[in-house]
């Protein structure tokens, strides 16, 4: 199996958010015609990022880390691998 990031995915995103106890809303521009940013709430929490998938990953990675996510030891993973590919 395959998948691939792509808006045909957006939907799946969307339904396991909302599935996940979070109410998900748009953060518009003051013309309304550019989204600025998908936000997803659950009680105290707020999370937002540019699309669905991208929301998706932040809301699993404060399910799974909680507040103190940006204190998890993980190294320079991003550097690393772009090293490794270059």
């Amino acid at each position: 199996m395959k998948i691939t990031e792509a808006m045909n995915t957006y939907d799946i995103a969307l339904f396991t958010i909302k599935n996940k106890g979070f109410y998900v809303s748009l953060e518009m521009n003051d013309a309304k015609d550019e989204i600025l940013f998908w936000v997803a709430k659950n009680n105290n929490v707020t999370v937002s990022a540019f699309n669905p998938l991208s929301l998706l990953a932040l809301v699993e990675v404060f399910e799974k880390y909680g507040e103190n996510w940006n204190s998890v030891e993980t190294g320079n993973m991003y550097d690393e691998i772009l090293n490794s590919e270059m």
